[in-house]
């Protein structure tokens, strides 16, 4: 303790021995302290008409009025007289619409109201029985200024209560003037509503009758309408129908006429590829009846005749193949068919004759012999029957079948033809018939909701005037309407009023900005404190063999003096020089007392660990601070990272301490707050600590660094 107390007398000396020193040492302590004054000024009272009064808005009055019953009507310059009389807003009342909106372009205003030509008549709409709400042009200069527009909101606010209340007293006059017209005839109220209202009453039961009717009428018209669409339907469908088939048929006819019978060169070829498959056949029959009967011998048949018999018998089913694929191209599928079934029994016995050998035995000899003689008479019967097929099926009764078809398809497509075309007249008829049914329909509809709306009306109105009719509504109406029409027609435009009742209430805006500003200043005062006294010792600066614990609180002793005379005098000035609200000001200086010493801290700590990385950390910080602490829009509107950070934030927790003495105590709060401060000042300490060793080594290379730059401090 004895080194640090002479740290801090050695540093008291230095400071009391320099002029410049002591300067600085004074600018320290008062110039945050006038940041958070002029800011506290600055924002005292800007939503207050002292202040709201200055800014301008344009008015042009375009209204040409209107006339109701005789009497002259001009809404617009009754709102003009009431915005004279209301000194909110800055009004500046324009010639024309052209000069009010430049204004807002050029910047000369912040917003502007222009008034219709049509206002008055669409505010009378209702007397005419067309409700047409009467619309005003609002025209803002958002890149003015951002606060500017919030403020001039209350224009419109302004305006929409002066046209609420020109609106009703226009009716109040209408009401008066009734009422006192009524008077001057002689027509007694009471006598004359209750024989309207027994008219009324019986009005309403003929409307019901008639309702009844209506209602009839377009049941009847729905089932001719039902019977309609569901005829309508069944022709649509009949229709489409035959649009599908005729298109069939259509391509079907086409298809038919490509159609086409083979020529008789193709024909005579085929006969003739069948003849001759026909005629080998035979030839090949005759040699293996011989080698079955032993007439020929098997050998001399292997060397002699089974290969010649073999290129033949493949030469046939070539043939059958190609012959084949002739008639397939024709669209004869099954004459080709049987064309391929002949190819695959030449193949079957080529295949066989190819098996033959001279090991065979004679069993297996006769076996496979007989196989070769069956599949020939199987080929011969095929053959037999593709030229039967050809010279009768295809020769004969392709023609004919053709002709057929083509005149069939003709007469049907005209016979569908016609049908179609009876079908589309039904079905324009009955459309004009369903047209003219749902304009019926729509018709009475419309009918029975007026006359329901007319019943309903008389019904009302026939209840209201019995009961007017038997108390003293209307005299008591006839007597207020006597009255001063500005006071009822205020009345019945705010018939409500809102009791508010403010929870901790602060007078002025400036009071409600104090703490913000007041920590503001403290944390800036903090960080130039930092910036322009060296944290550090040099070793002649004080007693050598210093611990560290005794450099870091002996250097402090300075620090702390400093954010004492911060927070003294700007708390002391923010109560008796700004004069801002505060129900605990010994709290309130507490408070600031608190947060100098923490803020200070912070800095000191952070400067001492990590030299000019800490800087850069306590202007981090305080820019984190500023723009996500609460201190001007709720933390709730800000981003998500301001919401996170929210309540590691110093500010956070100076600021509520100082709310709790300007606006009233709760439960503890401001105690709470304080206490948080402290551990935040507690856990600072340890950081500067534990971090000036491991960090020297680091902040030594960025010292040299900014060194070797030459333009570094």
């Amino acid at each position: 303790m004895k080194n640090i107390l002479g740290i801090i007398r050695h540093d008291l000396r230095k400071i009391t021995g320099s002029v410049v020193a002591m300067i600085t040492i004074l600018g320290l302590c008062i110039i945050p302290c006038l940041y958070a004054w002029f800011n506290i000024f600055s924002n005292w009272a800007p939503y207050e008409s002292d202040a709201t009064g200055r800014i301008s808005v344009a008015v042009a009055n375009l209204d040409k009025g209107d006339s109701v019953a005789g009497l002259s009507i001009n809404v617009g310059d009754k709102l003009i007289e009431a915005l004279e009389a209301n000194s909110d807003i800055g009004w500046v009342f324009a010639d024309d619409d052209e000069s009010a909106i430049e204004g807002v372009y050029s910047g000369d205003y912040y917003a502007a109201l222009v008034i219709p030509e049509d206002f008055t008549s669409d505010v009378l709409s209702f007397t005419q029985g067309d409700l047409t709400n009467p619309t005003i042009k609002y025209y803002e200069n958002e890149k003015k200024n951002a606060i500017a527009p919030k403020i001039t909101n209350k224009a419109q606010e302004a305006l929409q209560d002066e046209i609420n209340a020109a609106f009703v007293e226009t009716l109040a006059g209408y009401v008066s003037d009734a009422a006192a017209i009524a008077d001057a005839n002689g027509i007694d109220p009471a006598s004359l509503l209750a024989d309207i209202s027994d008219r009324i009453e019986d009005l309403s039961g003929d409307l019901d009758s008639c309702i009844t009717l209506a209602d009839s009428a377009a049941g009847l018209t729905d089932a001719a309408g039902s019977l309609l669409d569901v005829s309508d339907t069944f022709i649509g469908s009949t229709q489409d129908v035959l649009a599908s088939n005729d298109k069939l048929l259509k391509e079907a006819q086409e298809e038919l006429n490509k159609v086409k019978k083979p020529d008789t060169s193709e024909i005579d070829a085929a006969i003739d590829k069948a003849e001759e498959i026909a005629g080998s056949l035979e030839t090949f029959k005759t040699i293996v009846v011989q080698v079955m009967s032993g007439e020929l011998a098997f050998d001399v048949f292997l060397d002699l005749n089974r290969d010649d018999l073999v290129t033949k018998v493949n030469k046939l089913k070539n043939a059958a193949d190609e012959q084949g694929a002739i008639v397939k191209s024709e669209g004869f599928t099954a004459l080709a068919s049987e064309f391929e079934e002949l190819s695959k029994t030449l193949a079957r016995i080529s295949s066989e004759l190819s098996a033959l050998n001279t090991g065979m035995s004679h069993d297996e000899r006769l076996a496979a012999l007989t196989k070769i003689s069956d599949d020939h008479d199987k080929a011969v019967a095929l053959t037999e029957k593709i030229l039967k097929q050809i010279k009768t099926d295809i020769d004969e009764d392709l023609e004919t079948a053709l002709k057929n078809a083509r005149t069939s398809l003709s007469d049907f497509r005209s016979t569908m033809s016609g049908a179609q075309k009876g079908l589309g007249s039904l079905s324009r008829t009955m459309g004009s018939y369903e047209s003219a049914i749902a304009g019926l329909k729509k018709s009475i509809e419309k009918t029975s909701k007026g006359l329901e709306d007319l019943r309903d009306g008389a019904d009302s109105v026939a209840g209201l005037l019995m009961n007017a009719s038997g108390n003293d509504l209307l005299q008591e109406l006839s007597t207020l309407m006597g009255g001063d029409e500005a006071a009822v027609a205020e009345y019945l435009a705010n018939p409500i009023k809102m009791k508010t009742e403010v929870i901790w209430p602060i007078a002025t805006f400036g009071s409600v900005m104090a703490p913000f500003y007041t920590v503001l200043a403290q944390w800036v005062g903090a960080l130039l404190t930092a910036v322009l006294i060296k944290v550090r010792l040099r070793k002649r600066e004080g007693p050598e063999k210093l611990r560290l614990h005794q450099w870091y609180f002996g250097r402090f002793g300075l620090f702390m003096l400093i954010g004492l005379a911060q927070a003294l005098i700007v708390s002391l000035g923010d109560i008796l020089y700004i004069g801002i609200q505060c129900v605990s000001p010994v709290r309130f200086v507490l408070a600031a007392i608190v947060n100098g010493l923490v803020f200070m801290m912070i800095n000191y700590a952070l400067v001492f660990a990590l030299d000019n990385i800490g800087l850069a950390a306590g202007v981090i910080i305080l820019v984190l601070q500023v723009a996500g602490s609460g201190g001007t829009y709720p933390v709730e509107v800000l981003p998500g990272i301001f919401r996170t950070l929210y309540p590691l934030m110093p500010f956070h927790y100076a600021m509520d301490a100082m709310r709790e003495c300007i606006g009233g105590m709760y439960d503890g709060t401001y105690w709470r707050c304080i206490g948080i401060l402290m551990l935040i000042f507690l856990f600072s300490i340890a950081f500067g600590l534990a971090f000036y060793r491991p960090a020297r080594k680091l902040n030594e290379v960025i010292a040299r660094s900014k060194e070797g730059s030459e333009i570094m401090l």
